[in-house]
């Protein structure tokens, strides 16, 4: 029997999962969370083998937090369930040590059959190849993250500064960083790659 974790902050796909399951007497379904907080929480304490994990959650990339903590590990293996097909989501979740990924259009059969697979020590990753998922933009740091949110509202160096609470010198080294990085030349740049990305731009 596979214990299976759903974490999801949209209760229709969480529902639709654990309605399949239901009828299925390999897999169970130990519990849902639709925050990062009570994820971990429900993981520590149902120790299941298998979490099926959004990765846009609470209005931003949370389900890679639950990656972070838990993919190297392999233990709970961790299926990301995603509406964003950018490569650098896939990239972030293939680095950070997910057993798999695979897009919300999937149909419940598809989803439950990756299930069992990665509870089973196998994969599930769309079919790119290794270079495509080098080519991917690296996703920034959290911290790189925070500045670019700021800069796409069209804050002033000074204002990241202030709004992060650090030096404007230190602004200016994350911004020449991400420019060499990507291979920019402006803000407006950068600010649009972010949105191309998803890495802003998605909180609506």
């Amino acid at each position: 029997m596979i214990r299976l974790a759903i974490v999801d902050d949209h209760p229709a796909i969480a529902a639709a999962v654990a309605w399949a399951v239901a009828d299925r007497d390999d897999v169970e379904v130990v519990g849902r969370a639709a925050t990062i907080a009570d994820a971990i929480g429900l993981i520590e304490a149902a120790a299941p083998e298998v979490v099926l994990c959004d990765i846009w959650i609470e209005g931003e990339a949370g389900g890679l937090e639950i990656v972070r903590r838990y993919g190297r590990a392999g233990r709970p293996r961790i299926l990301v369930l995603s509406g964003f097909d950018q490569p650098s989501f896939l990239r972030a979740a293939f680095e950070l040590g997910a057993a798999g990924y695979l897009s919300k259009a999937a149909e419940v059969d598809e989803i439950l059959e990756a299930v069992a697979a990665v509870a089973d020590g196998e994969s599930r990753f769309p079919s790119v190849t290794l270079a495509a998922l080098r080519d991917a933009p690296r996703r920034p740091s959290g911290r790189e993250l925070e500045a670019i949110r700021l800069l796409a509202r069209g804050a002033t160096n000074d204002e990241i500064a202030m709004g992060l609470g650090i030096s404007v010198k230190t602004v200016e080294s994350h911004l020449r960083r991400m420019y060499g990085r990507y291979g920019l030349l402006s803000r407006t740049e950068l600010a649009l790659l972010a949105v191309r990305e998803g890495w802003v731009g998605n909180e609506a």
